[in-house]
């Protein structure tokens, strides 16, 4: 029997009728002895059986009507099979189906239901639109892309004068930009490694590239082949390392990363960069001290290491030694301090003859210094000083990003990015952005300028810049996955941007009061640094629905974002003060108060001096 909806009623179970009685919750006649007397424990026993009875059939029966363990999707999906059942040519339940499959990952199954809604309504362009998102979403951009241009030609046949809608158009300029970055890319690398079957160098490209797919596994299982083939081949050995450094989330063994990266680092013991995937791996693990210890190796295979410095500095900062004047921090001076005096020999002896090494070296230290003490860099006019004498054009061709040649010629640009990072610093970003364009500019084949200037983009909220950068980096480097890495991160943050933007002004016109469209914008902006804009649409979330904790919870990481700590912890407060179960304004407030309390009592026990401490500082009267 069926409702007007379509959907079955079933009817009210009958209850079973006993032997004793009209049902079984009747209550039972005692039986009585031969001699005329009942048997109380037949009573009790029967009564107990009676009741049994009863709770079982109570029990089908609400499992019957209300099946908790139904996931709302399913319980979705099979109103509207049965629906389907009553009239299957409805294009608009097929479109539905192939909705809710979409939304459960099934793609196969939405692509199905996409097709067959099709077939009955050949000329609606939101199915093409649809499939389209399916198509791309299962790695089959060609044929999203011919989905998305098919159901444009459809908009345009039913009415000439109508321009496409803002997600159509943004949908086919994303997939055109993915195929041409991701896709296309991977489809030439594989067809270079099958004619290449021996070259490291094909092995290391391809895994690069299913790195910028998202298939770390495959990605991982490539690059081991590169090192198969070529066990001297450098950039096989960090492209391994830094995929296992991209596995945080603790799912995998870490016995099989840290073996790799030991093998790696017994053939290159001088490449920093082996070091610090290692101390990553082991301050995932939560094993901090052997962390640092892995973080001063990198600084003795390459003193001019600065990611070193700022990964040592971030962790004492992080578990309360970031002044500790401990062993850790007297050899980190020890290495500043011996690359300083070598500086200044090299520059007392041979003047201007010594060349740019020395110059940059003596900014170098103060600026490293900075970064591992968590302060701002002294005397900044004379190191910028140094660093414009030292930013002079390398001779030869450029290095990759982790060529060993690299620190042969590293003067020359390197110089550029120290005083590009010097500036945004001290907030003067413009600044920071020409200086790193012109040496991108005056070095065009430098992978190491464009991925900086890409992540500079990238901190400054020029999404569009980051992916333009990041893609230039990659074609200067083929075989190094972190530009690649850095691509795809840079690519799905302007992807998601782009399209909650087109869905927020799209929303906006129907209903301007609408809070989760701008809370939706807001996240989005915040995932690509655009902390600005994040925090004007969450504080207008919040003031069209002052129920949005989770607004007020973003407010709180955008104010922290740009280091106003009083006020994130106050949006904390307020967010926690709306549902005072959110676990991340629960988790953001812990940490914003452990914060200022290690703040505090290390300003109590270590006293700074204003102007710098320590020998080897220079000032601006020894320069």
């Amino acid at each position: 029997m069926a409702g007007k909806s379509g959907r079955k009623i079933l009817r009210r179970p009958t209850r079973t009728r006993g032997t004793h009685g009209r049902n079984c919750t009747a209550r039972a006649k005692p039986r009585k002895k031969a001699g005329g007397e009942t048997s109380v424990a037949n009573i009790t026993t029967r009564k107990k059986s009676v009741r049994r009875k009863a709770l079982l059939i109570e029990q089908t029966r609400s499992d019957r009507f209300h099946q908790p363990d139904i996931h709302p999707l399913d319980r979705a999906i099979a109103e509207l099979r049965t629906e389907l059942a009553r009239t299957p040519d409805d294009p608009t339940i097929f479109s539905r189906l192939g909705a809710l499959y979409y939304r459960r990952g099934d793609l196969a199954e939405a692509e199905n239901f996409y097709r067959r809604a099709i077939s009955f309504a050949p000329a609606r362009p939101s199915l093409y639109n649809n499939l389209g998102n399916v198509l791309c979403d299962m790695g089959r951009m060609r044929d999203g892309i011919a989905a998305y241009e098919h159901a444009m030609e459809l908009d345009r046949a039913g009415d000439p004068t109508h321009t496409p809608s803002a997600e159509a158009t943004t949908n086919l300029e994303l997939a055109k930009m993915e195929y041409r970055l991701i896709h296309e890319r991977v489809e030439y690398f594989e067809r270079a490694a099958q004619l290449e079957v021996t070259s490291a160098e094909a092995y290391n490209a391809l895994g690069c590239g299913y790195l910028l797919r998202g298939q770390r596994v495959k990605a991982l299982e490539t690059f081991r082949l590169a090192a198969t083939a070529d066990p001297r081949n450098l950039f096989a050995a960090l492209n391994i390392a830094f995929a296992h450094s991209l596995d945080l989330s603790g799912r995998n063994d870490p016995a099989e990363a840290a073996a790799d990266i030991a093998e790696a680092i017994v053939r290159f013991q001088h490449e920093p960069r082996l070091h610090i995937h290692q101390g990553e791996l082991l301050e995932n693990g939560g094993l901090f001290e052997r962390a640092e210890e892995s973080y001063l190796r990198a600084l003795d295979a390459d003193p001019r290491c600065l990611e070193a410095y700022d990964l040592l500095g971030r962790l004492r900062e992080a578990t309360g030694f970031a002044h500790a004047r401990d062993d850790g921090a007297r050899r980190v001076e020890k290495i500043l301090q011996s690359l300083e005096q070598v500086a200044r020999e090299r520059r007392a002896k041979g003047g201007d003859s010594s060349g740019t090494g020395p110059v940059y070296d003596m900014a170098f230290v103060e600026i490293a210094r900075a970064r591992f003490m968590r302060k701002s860099t002294a005397h900044s006019s004379a190191v910028d000083a140094l660093l414009r004498e030292a930013n002079v054009r390398s001779p030869g061709t450029p290095p990759g990003l982790n060529d060993p040649s690299d620190r042969a010629r590293r003067p020359g640009y390197e110089a550029a990015v120290l005083r590009a990072g010097l500036f945004e610093a001290d907030g003067r970003r413009d600044e920071a952005r020409v200086v790193i364009e012109n040496a991108s500019n005056v070095e065009p084949g430098a992978a190491r300028l464009w991925f900086e200037r890409g992540s500079m983009a990238l901190r400054s909220g020029a999404i569009d810049a980051a992916v333009d950068a990041f893609e230039q980096a990659t074609l200067c480097s083929p075989q190094d996955a972190v530009a690649y890495h850095s691509l795809r991160f840079a690519f799905e943050g302007f992807r998601r941007y782009r399209t909650e933007r087109v869905r927020f002004e799209t929303t906006s016109r129907t209903n301007p009061r609408d809070a989760l469209a701008h809370h939706h914008l807001a996240l989005a902006a915040l995932s690509v640094l655009k902390d600005e804009e994040a925090l004007f649409h969450f504080t207008r979330a919040l003031e069209l629905d002052p129920r949005l904790s989770d607004a007020a919870c973003g407010r709180g990481r955008a104010l922290e974002r740009q280091g106003h700590f009083d006020e994130a912890q106050s949006a904390y407060e307020k967010a926690l003060d709306i549902d005072p179960e959110n676990p991340e304004a629960q988790r953001a407030l812990i940490a914003i108060r452990s914060r200022s309390l290690i703040t505090g009592v290390c300003s109590s026990l270590f006293t700074i001096p204003k102007h710098g401490r320590g020998r080897g500082r220079m000032n601006e009267e020894q320069l």
